[in-house]
């Protein structure tokens, strides 16, 4: 269950910090481009949590990957921002990812080419994803972390940013228009890469890091800015202004390379454009590793834990957003179709059609299971033959048990006018039936599910048992010995 206290997740409300060093996440291997020559890589977590938290508590969960230009650079780099945050309530984790052989002609040939730097970049992205699958596998089995897997951020330093960046916002592998970002995902498997644990192990295809919750990118850049689309996850940026590796202001090449990226404020622009929630602590004056000193990481910490504490925890939503609700009358048989959709569904169980003669008092006729679809669903109901005008809402059921009703909708039903008596009518035990022809006349008594619950012979005038029928609706059909429609009336039962 999550955890929405005052102040848990914007404020320092634990003391300790227990730490988890060296979970290995996934192998893969490392190349030299200058060679061609690979090098087999185990890759390695730290994780975060509160001492003493409460194990029933499915935490918020932010993933770091630090700096270093993909050349140097350790996990433990970001040990301090971890523990800032998990003091904070979140869980946190520092991952491993494959680094550039510092080898002088590997680098060189990284660091003239765009496209093997773009390699390196997706093989970074690839590795963080691996340590996302590995957490939201480890909720859905064993759950020793004890993470919330819809509530998993992503982000970093520098160039552990750059991948953050890239695994965040890119949702398909022809989505950024550089052909070596494109050539990479297909080179290694696809969106989600080629890292992932040994044999028995694997975790791919069964798990992934799609639909991330947001994004702590400090001093990172992408390259595309047009890949962060509508609905994409939130995005709280640092950087300083006076930027010298990544552009702060414009899309550029960054420090001693040919490869381009886009630093804060074109992201913040995009990201701004297409509606993705967004926030921007620009360091004024400020470089590269500004936002890593101490009064600044202490502000950058306190500004991302405030913007990712409503994603943490969001205002509990409807159950239940209506679209729409219709319905119509087949003029062959009289029978009503209900028509419903949904602008989204959250812990919804079912939806009860109620039906009413009158427009005030309203009896169950029937129910549909909600498909409980965070982006809405369609249904439909068939009811029995209607008779005149009838009424009917939707008792919206929530699964804590709460709910909510629909807009009524009107029925009015014209294919049978021959009109019965009955009396009295609403009825509790009996009822009386006149206006029916010389002759024998069969009676039969539907319920509103178009079930056929009482038939009796008749001439003339005729009495109905009611008292084992549920309250409700019913339609009430005089047919001749031939089967020949006489006449038909409805029929409230108490």
């Amino acid at each position: 269950m999550p955890d929405c206290s005052a102040g848990r997740y914007t404020a320092d409300i634990f003391a300790d910090v227990t730490r988890t060093p060296n979970v290995v996440f996934g192998y893969n291997t490392a190349v030299n481009y200058s060679t061609g020559a690979t090098t087999p890589v185990t890759l390695q977590f730290d994780f975060y949590e509160p001492a003493g938290d409460d194990p029933t508590v499915a935490r918020p969960l932010i993933v770091l990957a630090f700096g270093g230009a993909f050349v140097n650079g350790q996990r433990t780099d970001l040990d301090d921002l971890c523990r800032a945050f998990a003091r904070k309530g979140y869980a946190t984790a520092t991952i491993d990812y494959r680094l550039l052989n510092p080898d002088f002609a590997n680098l060189l040939a990284v660091n003239s080419n765009p496209a093997l730097l773009a390699d390196e970049i997706v093989r970074a992205a690839n590795d963080l994803r691996a340590a996302v699958r590995y957490f939201r596998h480890d909720a859905a089995v064993t759950n020793t972390y004890h993470i919330d897997p819809t509530k998993v951020f992503v982000g970093g330093f520098s160039a552990g940013s750059v991948a953050a960046l890239q695994v965040a916002y890119t949702d398909n592998v022809t989505e950024n228009p550089d052909a070596g970002i494109q050539a990479a995902y297909q080179k290694y498997g696809g969106l989600e890469g080629d890292t992932d644990l040994a044999g028995a192990d694997k975790l791919l295809p069964t798990y992934n890091s799609a639909n991330l919750a947001g994004v702590v990118n400090i001093a990172g850049g992408i390259n595309e800015v047009s890949i962060i689309t509508a609905g994409n996850p939130p995005l709280y940026t640092a950087q300083g202004t006076n930027d010298e590796v990544i552009p702060y202001a414009t899309c550029g090449a960054v420090y001693n390379t040919r490869y381009r990226l886009c630093g804060a404020v074109p992201l913040q622009t995009q990201a701004s454009q297409v509606g993705v929630d967004n926030k921007l602590y620009a360091i004024s004056g400020g470089t590269h590793s500004s936002p890593r000193n101490a009064a600044n990481t202490a502000q950058v910490v306190a500004e991302a834990a405030a913007f990712l504490q409503p994603i943490s925890c969001p205002t509990a939503p409807l159950p239940v957003v209506l679209a729409a609700f219709a319905g119509e009358v087949r003029a062959t048989d009289c029978t009503g179709r209900l028509t419903w959709r949904t602008a989204t569904e959250h812990n919804s169980r079912s939806y009860e059609v109620q039906a009413s003669a009158d427009g005030r008092k309203f009896a169950v006729v029937g129910a549909v299971p909600s498909q409980n679809w965070p982006a809405g669903a369609s249904y439909s109901f068939q009811t029995g033959p209607l008779v005149g005008s009838q009424y009917f809402r939707l008792k919206m059921l929530d699964e804590d048990g709460t709910a909510a009703y629909s807009p009524v909708v009107t029925l009015a039903a014209t294919c049978l006018t021959t009109p019965l008596l009955l009396a009295p009518n609403p009825a509790r035990s009996q009822v009386q039936v006149s206006g029916l022809p010389a002759g024998s006349t069969q009676l039969l008594l539907y319920n509103s599910l178009g079930q056929c619950v009482l038939q009796i012979s008749a001439e003339v005038v005729a009495t109905l048992p009611i008292s084992n029928l549920s309250p409700g609706v019913y339609l009430l059909k005089a047919v001749s010995i031939a089967g020949a429609a006489i006449g038909s009336a409805r029929l409230v039962k108490d």
